[in-house]
Parts: structure tokens; sequence; C-alpha cells
């Protein structure tokens, strides 16, 4: 007699006509299998008190890759144990990370930007000044030396701001210290820096070096008219230029850049003249092993640029425009290869892994982002946001109030969340989003397109159109997984 089964509530049933068979993914163990076409629809259909119905090496298999339990588990509290687990995992972290803004000023004015003041005239900018460093070098000296949790292994600082490369000599200085004391204590170090790129003359490339700063994100939002209208000086002149000129000056392999593109369906449209740009000015792809992209959203709300509801776009809209960017780029990158006679590439949809649930910059006591007044914070969204300041650096204590601000909520209990079949494989991992009540909220792509992504991954890997024998791991979006 068989046990008390159920089919597990986390099961995809995903039907490949083209091979005549069903891919049954369980996100809550991770597991894909496939089933001839007549057993997989069968499987689909059946309500849990109908598993007797099905072949006992059938039930067996099921089993065995968690897509038939016990009736007594539940599931919800398998995904609850998961995400408490891995937020005591960020609590003995050996990682010392850091967002750093030496100044809230910025010699730019786009128009959707809401880090800093826009003029050093503004009664209300500061700069990191020597009192407010040498209290941060107190703390990472503390944090070495006096440990809040695990002995620090890593030391991983971010520039930000503002326009962090207003204030150079500040970021040369602390990079200095911070060098040496890795260095000492045989402590793996580096740094990377947002920047809006209007500052890297030759000059600051030879600082950056120095500084061990190996990897810059730099904005460009789309084609140059586009970009000209958004990111632009103070006085109004564009911006695309300068910054194109200054990653022509970029020294061969010492950095790696990933240009952001904040993106609506204004800026996509012009996308195809940004990467022709790209190509003429012997930028990308032929340094695509130094620069790559990132495609960023812009959501309606009080943050947008022009509060045109149609040019924005919905969670959904969002992960399929990422779709749609990554088949563009490498619709220009094959078209470069093609005629330089270099090897052509194909998109691949890398297998899910589990999910974080928090972001672990928020959750470790060893992670703080510090504005240019000193103060920390526990997200650097807030770092231009004096009402959002928990302590000073000087009187920093992990254990003191202020501190538990974004983790309070349980993400496993938020009503989009609780229900939602991929959360266990959910790869955004944002508290500030719930915790102040965003406008908008990134769901995860695999609640979009789990049936195309996983015939995907089947095809890349398992088709019997492919001659290859089956590997024995697969790519995952971290790491690898095992095939069994």
């Amino acid at each position: 007699m068989l046990p008390k089964l159920k089919l597990s509530y986390y099961n995809f049933f995903v039907p490949y006509e083209k091979e005549q068979l069903y891919i049954i993914y369980n996100s809550l163990s991770n597991s894909m299998i496939q089933l001839d076409w007549e057993t997989g629809k069968r499987v689909s259909k059946l309500n849990s008190m109908e598993i007797h119905y099905l072949d006992g090496e059938v039930i067996e298999m099921l089993m065995k890759y968690g897509m038939v339990i016990s009736s007594d588990i539940d599931e919800f509290d398998v995904v609850a144990d998961r995400a408490n687990a891995n937020r005591e995992k960020c609590d003995r972290s050996d990682t010392l990370f850091m967002v750093i803004a030496p100044t809230n000023m910025c010699n730019m004015n786009c128009p959707y930007c809401y880090q800093g003041d826009k003029s050093a005239t503004n009664k209300d900018t500061k700069y990191l000044g020597k009192e407010n460093m040498d209290a941060l070098k107190k703390f990472v000296e503390d944090t070495v030396y006096k440990p809040h949790a695990e002995p620090i292994k890593k030391i991983r600082i971010e520039w930000f701001g503002g326009e962090p490369l207003v204030r150079k000599k500040t970021v040369e200085e602390f990079s200095e210290f911070i060098i040496k004391l890795a260095d000492e204590n045989d402590i793996d170090f580096k740094a990377n820096i947002i920047t809006n790129g209007s500052l890297l003359d030759a000059e600051t490339w030879e600082m950056l070096e120095r500084c061990r700063i190996t990897d810059l994100q730099i904005t460009i939002d789309g084609n140059k008219e586009m970009h000209d209208t958004m990111r632009v000086y103070l006085n109004g002149k564009g911006t695309y230029n300068k910054i194109m000129d200054n990653l022509a000056i970029m020294p061969d392999n010492k950095f790696h850049i990933t240009i952001r593109i904040n993106g609506d369906r204004k800026v996509f449209d012009g996308l195809s003249y940004m990467f022709d740009d790209l190509e003429e000015r012997g930028l990308w792809p032929q340094k695509s092993n130094l620069i790559d992209f990132e495609w960023a959203p812009k959501f309606y709300n009080y943050l947008g640029y022009n509060q045109d509801k149609d040019i924005y776009y919905t969670s959904y809209d969002y992960q399929k425009s990422r779709e749609d960017f990554s088949l563009l780029k490498l619709k220009h990158y094959n078209n470069w290869a093609e005629k330089n006679d270099k090897r052509t590439r194909k998109l691949r949809v890398a297998y899910p892994s589990f999910a974080e649930f928090y972001c672990g910059t928020v959750e470790s006591p060893n992670s703080v982002s510090i504005d240019d007044g000193g103060y920390v914070h526990k997200c650097y969204n807030t770092i231009n946001d004096t009402d959002m300041r928990v302590q000073h650096i000087s009187e920093f204590d992990v254990k003191k109030e202020g501190m538990e601000h974004y983790r309070k909520f349980d993400k496993t209990k938020e009503a989009d969340c609780r229900t939602c079949k991929v959360l266990p494989i959910c790869e955004e991992s944002c508290n500030m989003r719930f915790v102040s009540k965003a406008e908008s909220k990134l769901c995860s792509a695999w609640k979009y397109f789990m049936d195309e992504r996983m015939i995907s991954i089947f095809e890349q890997n398992f088709s019997s159109q492919d001659e290859k024998p089956a590997p024995s791991q697969i790519v995952a979006r971290s790491g690898s997984v095992e095939v069994c």
C-alpha cells in the first residue's frame, strides 16, 4: 500500500510537442525530468488522490525528485525555513562590503535621477571630510581586527554618489589605506565604481588602476539623440560624445565596463543605433571581453522622466524587454562576427538556482553604505535620503536600533510571494522594494517564461536532435548543477 502522498505544489508541467514528451520541473527541489507524452500528460491532469493510478516506477521517479511528496510535508514551511537559513548565512558573512559616497554632488543634471544635489553651491552639498574619513578607517580596522561575525576574508568597495569622481583625491586616499590593510592581513580586495563616465580622462584611468578599481558601471541611455536629452551637464549640454571618447582611451585589458542603460520603450527603439555607433568606434563587439551591458528598467512612478505611462514597463514588460534586449545584442554581435570572420554566438538559457530571498548588503552586519556626511545606511538606494540615516559611522553598532529596518519583513509571507510557484528560485531579492512600499516590484522572469525557458534548456542539453552525449553538468545561474 502506498504511503499518503501528494503532488508538490511547485510542479510545472511543460508539454514539448516537437519531441512528443513532457518536461516536468519542480522549483522547490530544482529538479527536471522528462516523461513520454502520454505519461506526462496523465501526470499533469492528476490530483493528489489519483497518484495510485500511475505505475510504481513513475511514482518512484516523481518521489525521488520531489514532485510527489509525503502528505505530511508543508512546503510553505520548507520555503520559509530555507529563507531563514539564508538570512542566518548573511549574519555569518566573512566579507566586509562598503558602498561609499564621497559626495552627493554631481556634474550632471539627469531629469530622472534622485541621487544627490546638482550644484556645488547648494548649501546642503557635503563631502566626506577628514574627520568622517578617519572614522570610516577606524570602522574598517575594528571590523577586521574585532569582527562582528566571521573573520574578514574579503573586502569589497563600491564607490557611489552623486558622482564619486568629483572627489578623486578622497577615492585615492582611502584606497591607499584599504589596499595596505588588506595586503598586510592577507585579505582579498576588489573595488568597483558607479560613474557617469564624463570625468574618465587618461589621468583618472591611471588613478583607478592604482586604486585597484577594476570594474566600472557607466550609463549610456541609448543612442546619442536619446542619451543627450536625459544625460546632460548642469548647463544642459549632452554628454554622449564625451563618455564615448573617454571609453575609447581606456587602457587595454585592465578594466571591465558594464554599460547600464536606463530603459523604457523610447530608449529601446534607438538601441540599434547605439550598438552601431559602439562598433564604429571600435568599442563593442570588438572589446566584448571587456565591455558588457545591463538593461535596467524605468518604472512609471515619481522618479519617472516624463510620466507618460505608455513608455514605462510593468514587471512582465520589463522581463520581456530583457529577453528582447539579449536577442538584439546577439543579432548585432553576430552581424559583426560574420563580417569579420569571427565565431558567432548562441543565446543560452541558464538553469535556475535556488533563491537567496534577501539582499546580502542589507542583511549582513558587515555591509554598510556610507553617505557624504559619514552616516550609515543599510541600502545604497537611500544614501542621499537624510531621513534614512541609521547611525554615524563613528558610533556604528550592529546591535543598535535602526539596523533592523529592512529585516522586519518576511518575504515568504508577502501576499504576492507566498503562493508564487517560482519563489524557491526567485532571483529578485531586494528588501527595499517591499519595505519602502515601492510603486513597482520586479518579479522573476521564471514567473512569466517557465515553459519557453525549460524547453530551451532541454534543447540546449538533452534534445535527441543533438548527436552529442548528454552532459554531466549544465550551466546554472549560480555555478552549475549535476545531471543524474
